[in-house]
Parts: structure tokens; sequence; C-alpha cells
């Protein structure tokens, strides 16, 4: 872009004949056109001129900016702008466009673009290979400033006073302003063309040509409207209509309207609501016009910005200015900006959770988001053009609350609201609700946004919660109290004003460094204050004080609101602790003596405290050099990675153990939890025992029991197969002899039939015990495996297999009212157990009436549940002497004519329940009584 000025054939370049006084009134009236305001500062950056729309745009008269520094009005951007201007040399010919802030005559900051540019000094003219020496004032700079408000937007009509001051401005003044205007023109990158009242181009800048790609030779003296059809109108793509509108425009108001860019305002779409309210009346020049068109050639596409003025003096009085500024960026701009708002148009539509809607500045309802159908249950069609107040309590709208809403929204740029709501079939929801003014460019109120989200389950549940934390509060023994960002007490718990020594009510909203001066003394009280609202840490410290007179543990909790201090007295685990450090000593010749073993005591970190024992004498360890040492300092990787769970363990308080190699040694590590007496853990401990000769003991114990399975197990394989051996012999003479009876009964005489009988007798007897045997026996091999058993069933099977012998004997059995448990074992056995212990009470209850009666007792030992069955009865009991015999294999008590059987009953029921992990027994009282007991796990 030239910034030559100067050339003869220019409209406005140096006057001929000297009538500058003409020249600079051209000036002026181009200056009241350009859509903003000028300033001229000094190489200093004092202000030397200013214009009128500056100074309507800063709210300032002329003569107080004069001399006043630029910085008293621009931002930094636009002092740094200024700056890189004047510090430039004339060949750089730069132009410096920034965003800048302008504070206005009252205070207020106005957002704006401003274009600086450099003025040459006064007497200074431009070559074609240089520039000549400054015979005039030193340089100075020019400023073009626009309010983002107006800057797509055409300038208000000005005023007839302002022209007349500026008519009686001082001519050297003027001067200078001309000037200023032509590096404006250039500096701010705006073309400009003039017509005359019969629209024939009489000027036009190379920044017009650039932009329109016109040469200005043949386009001067041309009329614009022939100009646009010839060269424009097949590069002028939008809008369509451009150039019939220019067409419809000659009809209209006849040749002196020839060529006007500026159709009728409303017809382009891309004006804004400020063009459209302007209107445009039939001579056009006595108005302002605005347009946006796109231009598309060779170059490329890009986006023009048009506005014409009249003009009102001068020898073109009659005809317009036009000026074009280049916007293809900021169309570009708007374009992303109306897709991203097609977006979150998009967005709002699909958005169910909350409800998104339009209000107009009145408050009546304008849009409506599916989030709002489903939250108020009103459809669109139906709610439109409601009033908002619609959703309100009548309790709310009687006290004016959605207007006050909108009034607070107004003054405060939001509201934020939080209560009951009403939906479409009268029910309410607790709501948290938005109201944000909506305003356009020019900050004129449009309307409000209003965002409406359903709580009413988040405030249920707030509610539960704080039902919640207030029970938990109430059960809280360690002493509260809470405090605000400026450490002012908000809460203080019973606990708490009792350790304090304050009640609630004298220290609410005091701050805490009033009531405990001393306290702030303290760095690490302070300093945990201070970082956990700072920094939002928790913190904690512990130390005396002795303005409470004990030992303080505190722990700090802070909020966006505040902390709570948790705290309480720990003077007695202080004490308990110094009696810990005092009986250490204790400890180490305790342990010292310890024979065969070694003792540690470490902390939650791990180092060890104390090591002691003598059986350091077998390792290579020095105990003198573990105390003090860490646990990574004492051991190697491997036995590190069997320790470290054990000990950490204990520090959690659980008991463990493990056994492990070291040094060539098995030992057996105990880890225990050392705790203070309210059951704190503050250590823990570890004693280890070689066990090198006990576990080889064991060894050689479990391989001689090993031997004595196998032998045992060699015997019941002879016994059953003796037993199963016998069973044919015996059953052959069993049989001869009952075949002898009934074939030659009626030969023998009573001696022979008494011999006889003997004989069959004792085959019976042979069979019974063989039987006994074989059951014995099969006892461990034949068993099945040991399962969950329900004994109630078990017994009803036993009782109905001796119905018989029950109705014979008129015999009372009863079991306990709990009824008998379930427990692990094998049923078929168990049943045989129950079937002898019954058949013995029913056989051994004398003269009376058999009375039996089956209980169970629940007990743990060795850490194990199990189940104490017993039987009672209260028969003819047993000698004391006879008690440990009964159950050995075919031992008698009683002869065979007073009470038949095998003498393996109670030895069968004795190893059925050692197979099943338990023991038996038997107490008797002679002549009264006998009760025999069983132990048997419970079912897993």
């Amino acid at each position: 872009m030239s910034r030559r000025l100067g050339a003869p054939e220019t409209l406005w370049g140096t006057a001929e004949g000297g009538d500058e006084q003409r020249e600079l009134e051209r000036y002026r009236s181009l200056a009241r056109m350009v859509d903003g305001g000028l300033c001229q500062c000094d190489e200093q950056g004092c202000i030397e001129l200013v214009d009128d729309g500056f100074r309507s745009l800063t709210g300032y008269p002329g003569e107080e900016l004069t001399n006043i520094h630029i910085s008293t009005l621009f931002d930094d951007a636009g002092i740094a702008a200024i700056d890189d201007v004047l510090g430039s040399t004339p060949e750089d010919d730069p132009v410096v466009e920034t965003t800048v802030d302008i504070r206005t005559a009252n205070g207020d900051d106005v957002s704006c673009t401003v274009r600086v540019t450099r003025v040459p000094p006064i007497g200074e003219t431009h070559e074609d290979e240089g520039e000549a020496e400054s015979e005039g004032e030193g340089e100075s700079v020019l400023c073009f400033i626009r309010d983002y408000r107006d800057a797509s937007a055409a300038d208000p009509e000005t005023s007839q006073d302002e022209e007349r001051g500026s008519a009686s401005a001082a001519s050297n003044t003027d001067r200078a302003s001309a000037d200023s205007i032509r590096s404006a023109l250039n500096g701010a990158n705006i073309g400009a063309i003039v017509l005359d009242e019969s629209r024939t181009i009489r000027w036009l800048d190379e920044t017009a040509e650039a932009f329109l790609d016109l040469d200005r030779e043949s386009v001067l003296g041309q009329s614009k409207r022939t100009v646009i059809e010839d060269q424009l109108a097949d590069r002028i793509v939008e809008p369509a209509s451009f150039v019939s509108r220019v067409r419809s425009r000659e009809s209209e108001n006849g040749s002196k309207n020839d060529g006007e860019i500026g159709a009728k305002v409303g017809d382009n779409p891309h004006e804004t609501e400020g063009d459209r309210t302007g209107g445009h009346a039939t001579d056009d020049t006595a108005v302002d016009d605005y347009l946006e068109f796109k231009l598309v050639d060779e170059h490329g596409e890009r986006w023009l910005e048009y506005q014409s003025k009249p003009i009102e003096t001068g020898p073109y009085a009659g005809g317009r200015v036009e000026f074009y500024d280049d916007i293809t960026d900021r169309k570009r701009s708007e374009g992303k900006l109306r897709k991203s708002q097609e977006a979150f148009n998009t967005l709002v539509d699909t958005v169910e959770e909350y409800a998104i809607f339009r209000l107009d500045e009145d408050g009546y309802v304008v849009s409506w988001n599916e989030g709002a159908r489903q939250i108020k249950g009103y459809d669109r069609a139906e709610i439109l053009g409601e009033h908002f107040s619609t959703f309100y309590t009548d309790e709310d709208r009687e006290a004016n609350v959605p207007e006050r809403n909108l009034g607070i929204a107004l003054e405060t740029g939001s509201v934020e609201d939080e209560g009951w709501r009403v939906r479409r079939d009268g029910s309410q929801f607790w709501a948290n609700v938005t109201i944000t003014p909506v305003r356009d460019d020019d900050g004129t109120h449009q309307g409000f946004l209003k965002v409406t989200r359903d709580m009413t389950d988040r405030r249920n549940r707030e509610r539960e919660l704080e039902t919640e934390l207030q029970r938990v509060f109430n059960r809280v023994s360690d002493a509260l109290y809470a405090l605000d960002n400026e450490f002012r007490f908000t809460l203080v718990n019973d606990r708490a004003e009792e350790l304090l020594g304050y009640p609630e009510a004298d220290l609410l909203g005091e701050s805490l460094w009033d009531v405990f001066p001393s306290a702030a003394e303290i760095e690490d009280v302070r300093d945990a204050f201070y970082t956990a609202r700072d920094e939002q840490v928790p913190t904690d410290y512990e130390l005396y004080y002795p303005r409470l007179g004990f030992w303080v543990e505190a722990n700090l909790y802070p909020s966006e609101t505040g902390i709570s201090v948790y705290f309480r007295d720990v003077s007695e685990r202080k004490q308990r602790e110094q009696a810990l450090e005092e009986s250490k000593q204790r400890y180490r010749t305790i342990a010292e003596y310890l024979p065969n073993g070694i003792v540690t005591l470490f902390d939650h970190d791990l180092e060890y405290t104390l090591a002691a024992g003598q059986g350091f004498e077998k390792v290579t360890e020095d105990p003198a050099e573990i105390e003090g040492a860490s646990f990574e300092e004492v051991w190697s990787p491997d036995t590190r990675e069997t320790l470290e769970p054990v000990l950490r363990s204990a520090l959690e308080g659980e008991e463990r153990s493990i056994e492990l190699w070291h040094d060539g040694r098995e030992w057996v590590l105990y880890a225990v939890p050392v705790t203070d007496s309210e059951g704190a853990v503050f250590a823990g401990m570890t004693m280890a025992h070689d066990i090198t000769e006990r576990k080889e003991n064991q060894r050689k114990l479990e391989e001689t029991i090993a031997r004595l399975e196998e032998s045992n197990h060699r015997l019941e394989q002879f016994a059953y197969a003796a037993s199963h051996d016998l069973q044919e012999p015996l059953r052959m003479v069993s049989s001869y002899l009952q075949l002898i009876e009934r074939r030659y009964g009626d030969a023998f005489d009573e001696d022979g039939e008494e011999f006889i009988e003997y004989a069959i007798d004792g085959a019976d007897r042979m069979r019974r015990m063989i039987d006994g045997l074989l059951a014995y026996s099969r006892v461990e091999t034949r068993g099945d495996p040991l399962e969950p058993v329900d004994l109630e069933n078990v017994f009803a099977n036993v009782r109905e297999d001796l119905q018989l012998q029950i109705g014979e004997t008129n015999a009372e059995l009863t079991v306990t009212e709990d009824g008998l448990p379930r427990v692990q074992g094998d049923a078929n056995q168990l049943r045989q157990v129950f079937q002898n212990l019954l058949e013995n009470a029913l056989e051994y209850s004398g003269d009376d009436r058999p009375r039996i009666h089956v209980d169970a007792e629940s007990r743990v030992r060795n850490r194990r549940r199990e189940w104490v069955i017993s039987v009672h009865d209260e028969g003819i009991g047993i000698e004391p002497s006879d008690q440990e015999r009964v159950f050995e294999v075919f031992e008698r008590v009683h002869t065979r004519e007073e009470h038949p059987g095998t003498g393996i009953g109670l030895a069968l029921c004795q190893r059925i329940v050692e197979r099943h992990g338990g023991e038996m027994w038997l107490e008797s009282e002679p002549g009264e009584w006998t009760t025999v007991s069983f132990t048997i796990p419970a079912a897993e």
C-alpha cells in the first residue's frame, strides 16, 4: 500500500495555487466520515490533536486532552503499539494494529481496535528512492480507533454543532490534522473512493484499487454504475442480488443514484440489527449506508465491508465518500462461530438432564428443550409464550421471587437459586436454577437464559447424609472444633468445650489466635493451620501446650470453607511412652537371657529399637548393629521378602508366625503388636526360636508314626482276612450241628440234647464275635467320606429300627429341646454308634422302666468348634474299676447269662468316634445311672 499522498493527479494532493484552506476543509469532512476516532501524539507520547470521534468515544472535551500523556487513556497494549511505531525507521513505514482498553472520562473501560501509523514531520516529502531530511517539527504517530461495539455498524450522523466547532479550529491545527488524516487512511489499511453528485468516480486510493482489483486510470471519470457492471458484477458473488439491486436503485431514484453500491438496508443478509433500524432514505445524500459483500477473482475470495457517507460541503457536496475494509478474517471467524452456535443449539436440544430455555426481557418463555419437557412436563407448544413464574410455588410468586431473580440477574450478571418448583401435573421437585441475562454485541438486553436441574434425589441424599453426620457428630468422642478461613470458631463440641475451658457460646465468631495468643507463637501450630488452609492438605501436630496443661494431638482437615480440627489429650499415652523408654532396659535384660532365642522391637518405620537374646550366638548379625538400623539395612533381600509381610501385620494389630531358614538353621518367628492400654498399636515385637533340633526330632517322630500307621494298616488287613476266612468253616460247623439236631434229635438223651444246644450256641456266639471283629477292622478302610450330617435324621432312623425293643420295654426316650445338631461325619458309622449306645441303655436298665435322654452341647477346643453328644440312662450303672475296661475289645462286665453280648460294642463306637477326630468317655454311678459321651466336629 502506498503512503504517498502528494501526486498532482490525486484529488487531495498538494493544493494548486496554495489553496491550503480548501484542502484542509476537505480533510476535515473526510475525518468526520471515518468510522471511529483519530488521535495524534508526539514522539514523547503526549496528545497533540484529537478529532470529534475521539472526543465522543472518550467523553473528554478536546482541550482537556492536549499535552496529556496517552498512557492516561491507553492500556499497556496500546502503549506498546505506539512504541513499536516510534521505534521504527521511516523506511519500515509500519502499521501496528492491536486491541486496547481505553479509559473514558467517567472511569469506564471501552474495548477498541487501534491502528497506529507514523506521521512524517511537517515539511518532509517522500521521494521514489528515499525520504528527504525533515525541516519541520519532530515525528509523531496517528492512532485510528474503532469501538468494538460499532466495528461493523455505520457511525451516527455528525452533529452540526461539532461540525461548526471543527470549522473554527486554528489553521495551523487544521493543517496538521490534514496530514494526520492522509496518514490515517493509508495507515489504517482502509480503501477510499470519492463520488461527485452524479456518481462519477473522482478519486480513489491505492488500497481501494487493491481491494477491488481496479485500475485507477481506467475508472477515474467513469460512472460508478458502469464500473460495477463492467468490472465488478461477475466477481461479486454474495449477496446474489447485488447488481440487480443497484439497477433497481437507479430506477427508483433516477440517475442521481447511478452506481451506488449500498442497496436498501435490510436486503443484505449480513447486515446487523443496527443497520436495519437505521433505515435508508430516498434522498441518499443525507444518510449513511453499509454493506458487506464477497468478491472472487484470480487472487482468491475475500469479504469487504463497505460504508458510504454523504459529502455535505466542499466542491463535491452532494456526492458520497466510500470506505472499504477487508473483513475476510472476521467473516471466517463468524462462520466458525455460527457453526459452533448451531452445534451448541443441537446440544441444548439433546440434553435431557437439564431444562435449558430462553425468556424474553419480561420473563416469557421463547424456547424449550427436551430436558425442560422431561423435567417440567410441558410440551413446547403449550409453554411457549407463558410467563416463567408458572414454574414457581404460590408462596414464591406471592413473595415476588421470580421478578426478584430477574432483577438480580440483570444487576449482577447471573443469579443461582435452589428451591421447590412446580411441574405441569402439580407435583413439586427441588431445583437448582441459574438465570443469566442475554445481551447483543452493543450490550442491549435481549432476554434471559434459564438452566434448571432436578436436584430432588441429591437433596434427599444430602438430608440423609446430614442426619447421619449429626448422629456421627453426637458420637464423636474426640474434641472437635471448626474454624472458617479467617480462623474464627464456627463449631465446638462438648468434649472440645471441656478441654479448651470455654463454652461454645463464648468461642463462636472469635479468632483462635485471639483466644489462644500463645498458640500463634508456636511455629508447629501456626504452620499446621496455615498450611492446611492455604494448600488444602491435611496436617497434624503433637506437642505439650502449657496453656491447656496437657499433651495435645491434633489433626487438621481443610475444606473450601475452613478447617475441622480433631484433638485429644494424649498425656497418658505420652507418660506410657516415657515409661516404655524407661522399661526398655528391663526388656533387654529379659531378652538377653532368653535361651535359644532372639527378641526385637521395631517401630512403624520398621526401625529396630531393641535387639537381644542368646540366639544371636547362632547367627552372623550383631545385635548392636541391628539396634537403630532400618529393616532394609539389616536383612538380605531374600530374608526381607519373607519377613516384611509378617512385621507389617504386627503393626496392623495381627499376630503372625513363620518358619524360615537363616544361617543354616531353622527358626520359627512370632510377630506380635505392642499396644497401649487403649489398644493402640505403637510398636511391634518379634521372638525367634531356633527349632533346628526340634524339627529334626519331629521328622523322626513323623517317620515313626508313619511306620506305626503302616503296621496298624497291616494288622487291620490281617484282622479282616482272619475274620473273613473264619466265616466259612464256622458256617459249616453251625450248619452241620443244626442238621444233626433236626435229623437225630429224637435219638439223643437229655445230656445229648444239652450238648448239641451248647455247640450251636457257641457257634452263634463265634459268628457274632467274628462279625463284630470284622466291623471293627473296617472302620478306617470301609468308611464313607466325612461330610455335613444331620444327627436328627440319623437318630430318627435308629429309633425306628429299635421301635420293637422300645415298645416291649415301655422305654421313655427323650432328646434335648434344641434338637440334635449338624456335624461333620460318616452317617452310617454314626448310626452304628447311636444304635449300640441305645441298645446298651435298654439292655442295662434293670427292672425299672428304661428312661433314656440324649443331649448335645457346643464347645470350642483347639480353635475348632465341636459338639458333645451324651446318652444318659437311669440303669444299673458300672463300677469305677470297670469303666475303662468296657472300651476294650471282647471285654465284658457281666456274664452271658445276665446280659448277652459280644463285648465289642463300645470298642467299636470308640473307634468310630476316633476316626471322626473325637473322643469317647463314660461316667457312672453304680445302681443309679450311666452317661456315655463323645465329641464330634461341627459341620463346616
